[in-house]
This record gives C-alpha cells, sequence and structure tokens, in this order.
C-alpha cells in the first residue's frame, strides 16, 4: 500500500465471517471498507451453517495431508479469540458465548483409537497440554457418554463460539462504523492491462468462500485470472440441531467425523463430507445417519428431538488450508478457503490481510498460506 493513502478505500468481495472479520480489522486500522454481498444477507453461508468450534488440536494437529503449517495457525488464531470476543462485546453488548475449552475427543473404534494416538503424540511433540482418559474417566467427564466408548482426550486448546451470534454481533458492529459500507450485489470489477480494479478503491480483497474463483471480472471470471484459486473445491455438509437436554451434554464432544457441540438452547451435531456437491437441498437419509450417529456416542440424546436440518457448503482446498495473500500481480488479494476453519482462523486472518493490505508486511507463518502455493499445479 502506498504510504501517500493516508485514509485507503478497500473493498472486500464476499461478507462471510472472513469478509466482516478482515472488515473489522482493517477499519479499526483507520481504512475506509465496502463489503459487497451477492446473498440476500451478510453471513448467511457456511459461516451460518458452522458449528462454531476453535479446535486447533483436533482438526489441525495430526490432520492427515493438512499443511505442515495449518496447526501453527490454528493455534495462535485461538489464542487471538478472546480479545476479538471482547472487543465485539464491548462495542455491541453482545456476547457471543466464546468458550476457551476444553472438548472431548472419544474413541469408538479401534481406528479411532489409533486416530487418537497419532493426535496425542503430535500435541506431545509441540508440548501442549491435553488428557487421556480412560473409559470410565470419559463418562466421569461427560456423563452423556456411551459406557461402552474406548477412552477418550480431553482438549483444553479445543473450544467453540457461537458463530451464529457472532455473525449477527459483527455486523451489528459494522454498522455502527461510518468508514463501513455494505453492499448487496455484485461488484463492478474490470480487469485493466492485468489489474483488478474497482473504480473508487485502492484495493480489492476476494473473500467470497467456495465461489471466490468464479467471482466476475468484467467479461472474465477470477479463477481465469487466477487459475490456483479454482483449487478451492466445495464440500457440502449435512447438520442438525437437536433441543438442549438439562442432563447435557456439557462440553463440545468428538468422534472421527461426527461432532456434538452444546450452544444456548440447541445441540448442533455434524457433519458429513461431501466433496464437489453445492446443493443445500437436505437429504433426509443423511441427517437420519447423523441423528443414528448421535444416538450412538450418546445414547442419552435419544430422549431428544430435531428442533432444525440444514446443509452447508465449505471451502476446500488441497491441503485443508486457506488461501491468504496477494493474487500475483493483479492488485488484489485473496482470503478464501478456510474449510472448516472458518470460524477459528477469521481473527489471523484478518490480521495477515490488514498487515499486507496496508503495510505491505507478512511472516513466515503468514507466506505459508499465500495463493502462489498453487500455483505451479496450474500453471
Amino acid at each position: 500500500m502506498s504510504p501517500s493513502l493516508s485514509s485507503p478505500r478497500i473493498a472486500i468481495i464476499g461478507a462471510g465471517i472472513i469478509g466482516l472479520s478482515c472488515a473489522w480489522e482493517l477499519a479499526k486500522r483507520g481504512a475506509h471498507v465496502t463489503l459487497f454481498d451477492s446473498g440476500f444477507y451478510p453471513g448467511r453461508g457456511a459461516s451460518w451453517a458452522a458449528a462454531g468450534m476453535l479446535a486447533p488440536a483436533y482438526e489441525a494437529a495430526a490432520e492427515p495431508g493438512a499443511n505442515p503449517r495449518l496447526f501453527d495457525l490454528c493455534l495462535k488464531s485461538a489464542g487471538q479469540w478472546t480479545d476479538m470476543s471482547g472487543a465485539i462485546a464491548a462495542l455491541t453488548k453482545r456476547d457471543v458465548l466464546h468458550s476457551i475449552g476444553p472438548s472431548l475427543a472419544v474413541a469408538q473404534t479401534a481406528e479411532d483409537r489409533i486416530h487418537l494416538a497419532g493426535l496425542a503424540e503430535a500435541l506431545n511433540a509441540r508440548k501442549i497440554p491435553f488428557d487421556v482418559l480412560s473409559p470410565g474417566e470419559a463418562v466421569q467427564a461427560e456423563p452423556c457418554l456411551h459406557a461402552g466408548n474406548k477412552g477418550a482426550l480431553r482438549l483444553p486448546t479445543d473450544g467453540q463460539v457461537d458463530n451464529r451470534l457472532l455473525v449477527e454481533a459483527l455486523i451489528r458492529a459494522l454498522e455502527r462504523q461510518d468508514q463501513v459500507a455494505f453492499v448487496t450485489g455484485t461488484a463492478p470489477l474490470a480487469l485493466v492491462q492485468g489489474k483488478i480494479v474497482l473504480a473508487g478503491f485502492d484495493r480489492v480483497i476476494f473473500a467470497a468462500g467456495w465461489e471466490t474463483a468464479s467471482v466476475r471480472v468484467g467479461d472474465t471470471t477470477l479463477g481465469d485470472i487466477a487459475p490456483m484459486l479454482r483449487k478451492i473445491e466445495p464440500v457440502a455438509g449435512h447438520m442438525l440441531a437437536f433441543n438442549r437436554l438439562p442432563d447435557g451434554p456439557e462440553m463440545t464432544v468428538r468422534s472421527g467425523a461426527l461432532y456434538i457441540v452444546p450452544k444456548a438452547g440447541r445441540l448442533i451435531v455434524g457433519a458429513t463430507v461431501e466433496p464437489g456437491e453445492t446443493s443445500t437441498r437436505i437429504d433426509s437419509d443423511a441427517i437420519n445417519r447423523l441423528e443414528a450417529a448421535a444416538h450412538a456416542l450418546c445414547p442419552m440424546l435419544k430422549r431428544a428431538t430435531i428442533i432444525e436440518a440444514w446443509r452447508g457448503i465449505r471451502p476446500g482446498t488441497p491441503d485443508h488450508a486457506p488461501m491468504i495473500g496477494a493474487l500475483g500481480g493483479t492488485g488484489a488479494f485473496v482470503a478464501a478457503g478456510h474449510y472448516r476453519n472458518g470460524i477459528l482462523l477469521a481473527p489471523i486472518t484478518a490480521q495477515i490481510m490488514a498487515d499486507s493490505v496496508l503495510d505491505g508486511k507478512t511472516s513466515d507463518l503468514a507466506s505459508a498460506f499465500s495463493p502462489a502455493r498453487f500455483a505451479a499445479a496450474t500453471a
């Protein structure tokens, strides 16, 4: 960013949790920000469909095929959540119900035990604290669990935030700031001598989730201009919510791909993993399978009633990690592809983006998530 621009004007394409968080950080640093979103209401895509887990250990410490720096990124962002949730609450008087943790990772099968052993090894190597629980100790920690479980890990690093309260609070916080505006519809972007431009703005940030590559820029698409963005793949996922029971569960419980996350008045259960799917239409069989899996992990949930079911679309990448940074020589920036960690990675993504866009600064950690890492594969 040129030092002559004392009050830069930034356009953000996409108003999900990543776009909203980037706007929040940029506005704090003095930028004028306009968020463009073609949806019927900001934040109602993957951000609304999520479970709000802040799970650096379970999601990234030993995830096969993950970017080797993803755990570092997730852990650093998790540490920023207390400040971010506190600042939002102070401005809006809205509690986003941020909980530091712990969460419980439970083994139900021999395969699960192998996975938890690998997770424990990875956490030990980083000197990250956790507790190994026997099957009986797991039930003592969370009485909802099936007595036939095969043990668990208690993960103090892994907490949660209520993502729906968060989205609403961030929108309210941004609406209170004179230098932030929301525009419903598409931005009239143009490609001029290889540069992506938008009249009236100094910089453009693309944060459109799984649809980032399909954003129109003049007569072409962003994916044609920056082919590495085609690596962002839609990954649909079914989820459901039970009514909250007075006797639990009280903490987030995870087993394999299944999770049960207690919220105020509801229990979130997820999620299926459906690569390449872009439909949000609900498949009743998928919901039935999720319900049965939840009952098997926590039998007491047979007394609960499904109060909501939905299907969201995550933005996946080959290394399960986001693309954050400059888009080659286009003059534009991207923050997309956060897969299952969009809520968790919102604070650190916003920091990296503001550092890069406003000050031209980066770091070794940020560089590990540059979209350029996929450029060779798409050249």
